[in-house]
């Protein structure tokens, strides 16, 4: 019996994996995904402003020279992105850097396009207030110079002022002393 029975319990088996669900494929593993354009520059940003004035300076160099090499709109705009931030930021390279990434055909990531805009707008902006505060020095050196100049010409004047006051009261005393003198041609004014 029990050889009767072998090859039933071999067809039931057979016949139950044909009929047991099937595990599902494996998942594939995913790679972690790339941080998006935003993050990336945020994450920059937060890194620079946490640098001292060296450390930036060396890495707004080395940004620049990495921009300088390849096409990156990305490299560009971080390049730019530190050349903004350094204690005297040099505006004339920072759109050199910016201006390809918004002329670019086609379009850089609206992210980079945004913060490349943005940095064009700061450098251009800092560059009209140096331009202006270049003119008003000039202007204010010009009025210290023309007060200067008023305030010598008032000390002139005054000192002129003060000689010819004292011209006249020494006239004023010559024409007392004249009059109180006895005049010989006058017999009225002889003395009695």
């Amino acid at each position: 019996m029990r050889r009767a029975f072998l090859p039933v319990l071999l067809a039931a088996t057979i016949a139950g994996c044909a009929l047991a669900p099937s595990t599902p494929p494996p998942t594939p593993v995913r790679a972690p995904a790339a941080p998006a354009t935003a993050e990336r520059l945020l994450a920059s940003l937060a890194r620079m402003i946490a640098m001292d004035g060296q450390s930036l300076a060396a890495e707004a160099a080395k940004a620049r020279e990495a921009a300088e090499r390849g096409t990156d709109p990305f490299a560009r705009v971080e390049a730019a992105l530190a050349l903004s931030m350094a204690a005297a930021p040099d505006d004339d390279q920072v759109l050199a850097l910016v201006a390809p990434v918004l002329a670019a055909y086609p379009p850089a990531e609206k992210e980079i396009r945004a913060m490349a805009g943005f940095l064009q707008a700061i450098a251009s902006d800092r560059r009209k207030l140096r331009d202006s505060l270049a003119t008003a020095s000039a202007k204010s050196r010009d009025d210290r110079r023309e007060a200067q100049s008023q305030r010598l010409r008032a000390e002139a004047q005054q000192e002129r002022a003060d000689r010819l006051q004292l011209k006249l009261e020494a006239l004023t005393n010559l024409e007392k002393s004249l009059a109180n003198r006895p005049h010989a041609d006058d017999p009225d004014r002889r003395p009695r």
